[in-house]
């Protein structure tokens, strides 16, 4: 008879005591988001992606013309200039991680980033769905 070991999922707990163990602001009671700011911080993280694609997208422009006029290449001109029309801008929201807000206990302003353990919290930290 062969005994199979049982593997163990740690990853299986409750959200609710994975959030105290992390003690983030994110799940505090004492916590206000300040949703202004972090509407800014999108808009310029969505600024920044579009600029470094326009960058992308004209430096292969300038390649493509390159091609054109020095190397008088026209098929690789053509299929560089196909791929650059089929770019699309998509912004990646995941970037802007970092949310702010208030911290009502101490009166200050916060910063943090979700789903991360913040260790200088772990003293002050109560979660916003206990008694």
């Amino acid at each position: 008879m062969i005994v199979q070991k049982k593997e163990i999922d740690y990853s299986y707990g409750t959200t609710f005591e994975s959030e105290c163990v992390d003690a983030n602001c994110n799940n505090c009671i004492f916590m206000q988001r300040d949703m202004e700011k972090f509407k800014v911080s999108l808009e310029v993280h969505q600024r920044d992606q579009l600029n470094y694609f326009n960058t992308l997208k004209n430096k292969l422009i300038e390649r493509a013309n390159f091609l054109k006029r020095r190397l008088n290449d026209l098929e690789k001109w053509d299929l560089l200039m196909t791929e650059v029309e089929k770019m699309r801008f998509q912004f990646d929201k995941t970037s802007a991680v970092i949310n702010y807000g208030r911290c009502t206990k101490f009166d200050k302003e916060v910063s943090f980033i979700p789903k991360t353990c913040q260790l200088d919290t772990q003293s002050c930290f109560q979660h916003r769905r206990s008694n």
